[in-house]
């Protein structure tokens, strides 16, 4: 009976991956090439029907391609929250006959009567390049010794927003995107010039990049989001989200001669060298519109966005000259940091003070929403019913194109009698400052006192003589902190140094808590920026922009023992390497990579 559930479990799953449609997408390797290049196209089926033996109708392109044949084809099957995805990919040759302009026509898939078409790829065939003749005696000229650099259509990076045409306040989302077709060993710091008429806002994306794949231009890439920021426009006009700059590490596969049989070995990571290079993002042109006149509210300040309003006391009924609590809180989507402080305005027979401000921001997806919190300890002084007056919120709603007002209701307080009489409290008092501060009455003391013994002297015993030596020895350490604090302030090389164990030894503990096959990129990515961030310090370089070659000439010229060099960069092209693997390792290969870091730094300290 069990056996039936399960297979009937199995086919209900295979059933709901079934029922998701059919999807065809086409991309290649390369959008411009040369006449008698080639060119590989790559056809991806996902969804209903991708694993059955349906063949793809592809498009007649005999009149600028040569088709050479078909590659071969892989499938993959992931269950994930018990649906199953099932994507075939299949790869087919062609080679450009001439140059011009062209479209690659969308590739057709019929399914059970049904057919779906993948999007059309414009392709850029140039002239044939000229090729080197050869030298005399008929030896081949080797090629160059590296790998070039990449080309623009091979890493690139984009800003990309979510909307051109905004209101003044109206935030504008930037998403700036890495794309690539090349192995990147390594990122430098972000530089981003200055936008002016913008006020910026980050969003926290995490220390580890997420990649994925995206087709782009026909292109089948590599991409990760770098960095997501909000600019809040603060006038109206034509404005300019400037360009994003940040340098690459791009692995280049050293090379010997094109026929040495050992080529194929030399192209690993191992034996690769690494080149800088450096991507832009293009500058955004934004319109921002200025707020409409019409219907403006008296009052209106400028907020943008979506919000809401409550407030609440905490007690209506008080006697004269106690205190209560009222709480206003403002809640929504927009600048929240913006948000003014409320205009309370009490009866004279209120005693209000500073309130207790606090805020909270969260940046999540494509929005920016909070809320700011103001707490008053009000006093009244005097009997009767008090009337606590309506708050209210001006701001102009983007999305519904109007202004609105927020309301809290009015709050009636009934004061009591109560004992003593009024009082003016000083100024400037926080609600932390109204407390209780003293007793009526003290408990008995029930122990009894410690006795000394009548005539013996303080002055001669050793205590006395030790206590006569402390202000020097105080003093003598004080001056030697205050020396070594000068110089931590002084000296940035020094402070760096001193405190580069215990920041590699903190990023290393943080690694030891990801030594799992599931976060394997994020462990090896805390251990490199350990081993780097270590070196750098000692080294008083920029952690952010040094790179390994430099990082291993560095620390040669401290004259630093060259097997401890050689074996500390080779850790670093290790995590390089494991962290933009697509296959994972074990987990006994990440705690032996985490052992050896250890070492690795106790070794370095000790050479320092």
């Amino acid at each position: 009976m069990k056996a039936k559930i399960s297979v009937l479990a199995f086919f209900s799953v295979v059933a709901s991956s079934w029922a998701q449609p059919l999807v065809v997408r086409t991309s290649v390797d390369r959008t411009q090439l040369s006449v008698n290049e080639q060119l590989i196209l790559t056809l991806d089926l996902e969804g209903e029907g991708a694993n059955s033996n349906i063949k793809p109708e592809l498009p007649d392109v005999s009149s600028f391609l040569s088709f050479l044949g078909s590659g071969g084809t892989s499938q993959s099957v992931q269950i994930i929250n018990g649906r199953m995805s099932v994507q075939k990919s299949m790869t087919y040759y062609y080679q450009a006959l001439k140059e011009g302009r062209f479209t690659f026509p969308p590739v057709s898939v019929t399914y059970k009567g049904r057919t779906v078409e993948s999007q059309p790829i414009s392709l850029v065939i140039t002239a044939a390049a000229a090729q080197p003749s050869a030298p005399a005696g008929g030896q081949q000229v080797a090629p160059p010794s590296s790998a070039p650099a990449a080309n623009d259509e091979q890493l690139f990076l984009r800003a990309i927003v979510n909307k051109r045409q905004v209101y003044q306040n109206e935030p504008v989302i930037v998403t700036y995107r890495i794309y690539t077709l090349v192995q990147v060993a390594g990122m430098g710091q972000p530089k981003i010039e200055p936008s002016p008429g913008f006020w910026v806002e980050e969003f926290d994306i995490g220390t580890t990049l997420k990649q994925r794949e995206e087709i782009y231009n026909g292109r089948k890439y590599v991409v990760a989001d770098i960095k997501k920021s909000a600019y809040f426009p603060t006038s109206p006009g034509k404005k300019t989200i400037q360009s994003m700059v940040i340098p690459f590490d791009i692995r280049a596969a050293s090379r010997r001669r094109s026929n040495d049989i050992f080529d194929s070995f030399f192209d690993d990571p191992f034996f690769s060298r690494v080149v800088r290079r450096e991507a832009a993002t293009r500058p955004v042109e934004i319109e921002v519109l200025p707020l409409p006149e019409q219907d403006k509210p008296a009052g209106f300040n400028g907020l943008v966005g979506q919000y809401r309003l409550e407030a609440s006391v905490d007690k209506e009924t008080v006697k004269a000259n106690e205190a209560l609590t009222l709480k206003v809180r403002f809640t929504g989507q927009g600048n929240i940091r913006s948000l003014p402080k409320p205009d309370l305005i009490l009866p004279n027979d209120f005693e209000k003070y500073e309130p207790k401000v606090s805020e909270t921001i969260n940046r999540q997806g494509e929005v920016i929403s909070g809320s700011k919190s103001y707490e008053y300890v009000l006093i009244p002084r005097f009997p009767g019913q008090q009337r606590i007056p309506s708050i209210q919120l001006t701001y102009f709603d983007p999305q519904a194109r109007q202004y609105k007002v927020e309301r809290s209701p009015e709050f009636t307080i009934s004061v009591l009698k109560g004992e003593g009489s009024y009082i003016a409290a000083p100024a400037g008092l926080s609600k932390e400052e109204v407390r209780l501060v003293g007793q009526d009455i003290r408990f008995i003391k029930t122990t009894v006192p410690e006795f000394r013994r009548i005539g013996a002297a303080f002055y001669q015993s050793s205590l006395f003589k030790l206590l006569c030596l402390l202000p020097f020895l105080a003093l003598a350490a004080a001056f030697g902190y205050k020396r070594h604090l000068a110089r931590l302030s002084g000296d940035v090389a020094y402070a760096r140094s001193r405190s580069a164990n215990r920041m590699a030894m903190k990023r290393l503990a943080k690694a030891n808590k990801l030594l799992s096959v599931n976060t394997q990129k994020e462990f090896y990515a805390e251990v490199s920026r350990a081993l780097i961030g270590f070196a750098a310090d000692k080294l008083n370089l920029p952690e952010a922009g040094v790179i390994q070659s430099e990082l291993q000439e560095r620390l040669q010229a401290r004259a630093v023992d060259s097997s401890l060099v050689q074996s500390y960069m080779n850790l670093l092209q290790t995590c390089d390497f494991q962290r933009f693997a697509t296959a994972s390792g074990a987990v006994e290969d990440m705690g032996r990579i985490f052992q050896q870091a250890k070492e690795a730094i106790i070794k370095l300290e000790k050479a320092f």
